[in-house]
Parts: C-alpha cells; structure tokens; sequence
C-alpha cells in the first residue's frame, strides 16, 4: 500500500449488517423461486396477479436490498434501545416501500415482508452486537422486545387500522401482520420451522421443502391476502385443499408438481392468492438461512449466494431448472 493512501475498510458491524440484509434480500428470491405456488408468482405462474410476476419481485427485491441492510446496521448501532430501533426501522421502512413502488411501477410485491424482514434484519443485528451471533431464541427476545408493547397498542386501538386489507381483519377480529409479530412469530416457530427444518435433516430436495413449508402454513394460518379478497368460507376451503394435499402425500411425492399445476389454474380461476402465507415461507426461509450462519443447525446455500435454481425462468439456466423439475 502506498503512503498516504486510504482504504474504506467496512467495520465488522458493517459486514454482519451486509450479510443479515443479503440473506433477507435472498429469502425474497428464495420464496418467489418455489414453484409451482398454486395462486402465487412463481417463474412457472403469475398466478392470480394480474400486475405483477417474477420479474416484477427480482426489482422489488434488488431495490429493497440496502434497506434491510441499513435496518441491521440500526440493529448493531441501537442495540440497548429496542424500542428506539422499532421506531427507526418503521422509518426506514417507509423509505423501503417507496423505492418497492419506484421498482415495480407501483405493485405492492413484498410490502408485507418489509416489516416482517424490517422487524427480524434489525432484531438480527442487535443480537450480533449483543452476543456475537444470532440464535432463534436470542432472536425472538429482541424482537419482542423491540415491537410487543407498541404494536399492542396499535391493535387495541382500532381507529390505527386504516387499509382495506386492515379493515378486514378487524371485521373477523384478526390482527394481521403485528398479531405475527406479538406473538414472536408464533405460526413460523410451531408450524412452518419444523417443517422446513425436517426436510434439511432429511435431504429432502430443496424446493420441495419450500412447498411442502408453504402448504403446512396455507393449511393453519388464516391467511390476511385470502380475506382481504374473498372470506372466511373461502380461507377454509383452502385450508382444507391444502390439508388434503399434506395428507396425500404433500410435495414429497412423484405426482406433487403435476397436481399442483392443475390446482394453480383452479386457484387462478377464483382469484385466490395466499399470499400471507407466501409472506411466512420467506420469513420461514431467514430465519433458517440467518441461524445456519450464525449458530443454527443448518445452512441452505453457501454463504453469499446471489444466484437461485429458478431465477429468470425466460433463461437458459431458468429454462433448464423448469425442464429438470417437470415443468417445461
């Protein structure tokens, strides 16, 4: 190095907070790449989305990349003020959404998961400035630590709910997005963890494990997109077609992709998208990727990945994947 020169060289804070976004950035792309999703976007589907495909979640993820970053570098900085870090992450969050709308020409793609993953990129790093890593138990403490008396307050206060999607769960006395968060993320931790968690154990293959996660939630959580679009009678009729799906065998089993084609095109045709359960299977996918890195039992991909078995299904390698799973 010559004299009188200067090198940036990123603080060790700065490197866990690039690498906590990164992996958030990832689960985005992780749960748009499962497919077949029956109703959802996939590189196989739109799914009943008129105005969005998997295109339109790459930009949307792209874009929100720094942003999960900068909340886990808030995570590193705020670390003795939980509540402090709350308040900073629902505002940098609101930066977030708008450069997810400047993305996508203004299709909500993952506006959900900008406070899901927010909530967990900041929790993350307060952890890792805490206790020089990041376990599912540290992490949820932080995370309610961070979030249960606000968003308790919010949910008492019914005049706070002010969106459509809002305003329908208050009519079926539903809490949305913050119940997930009060609860410490109760669905991912009893339904959807354990699943996915299986599947690694068991080698099972990869997006089969997604698929099979995303069905076990589908069948259990009362899924705010579903609502939001129909009722309660149709939320259960799809309850139940996922349950039979996981009794028949699930994603596991040789007829699994073919079957769920033919449900796509069923779900398309009533316009029903789980899309809070698609939510949770990226949650699901983090928290697993972030404990892998930093003190769980397992690690997804290699550290640093930035490439994804169905990414660009327009492409060679796309084209390839879909041909090599059955569906192209």
């Amino acid at each position: 190095m010559q004299s009188g020169s200067c090198v940036n060289v990123p603080s060790k804070e700065e490197e866990a907070a690039y690498r906590i976004g990164k992996l958030a950035y990832g689960a985005l792309l992780e749960e748009v790449y499962t497919l077949p999703k029956p109703g959802l976007v996939d590189p196989y589907s739109n799914g009943a989305h008129t105005d969005m495909n998997v295109v339109s979640f790459e930009r949307s993820a792209k874009a929100l990349k720094p942003y999960f970053v900068t909340m886990a570098l808030e995570g590193e900085r705020l670390w003795e003020a939980p509540p402090v870090l709350f308040e900073t992450i629902r505002r940098i969050g609101i930066l977030a959404e708008r450069a997810m709308y400047q993305a996508t020409g203004g299709v909500n793609t993952h506006k959900g998961l900008v406070f899901h993953l927010g909530i967990l990129c900041g929790a993350a790093g307060a952890c890792h400035r805490t206790f020089g890593k990041v376990t599912l138990k540290q992490l949820i403490e932080m995370e309610q630590a961070m979030v249960r008396d606000v968003l308790v307050k919010e949910v008492q206060s019914m005049d706070h709910f002010v969106s459509k999607g809002e305003k329908n769960l208050q009519k079926y006395g539903l809490t949305g997005a913050r119940g997930e968060a009060i609860s410490g993320y109760s669905s991912v931790f009893h339904i959807s963890l354990p699943v996915m968690t299986m599947g690694l154990y068991k080698g099972q293959e990869w997006n089969s494990i997604k698929l099979e996660t995303l069905f076990h939630l589908m069948s259990k959580v009362d899924d705010s997109n579903i609502l939001s679009r129909h009722n309660p009678v149709v939320l259960k009729q799809v309850k139940d077609i996922a349950a039979r799906f996981i009794e028949d065998g699930g994603a596991y089993r040789k007829e699994s992709l073919s079957l769920l084609k033919e449900m796509d095109q069923w779900f398309v045709k009533k316009n029903i998208s789980a899309g809070g359960s698609a939510d949770l299977l990226a949650v699901t996918i983090f928290l697993t990727q972030i404990t892998g890195e930093w003190g769980g039992a397992y690690g997804i991909h290699e550290t640093g990945r930035e490439t994804f078995p169905g990414e660009r299904a327009g492409t060679v390698e796309g084209i390839s994947y879909l041909k090599s799973i059955g569906l192209r």
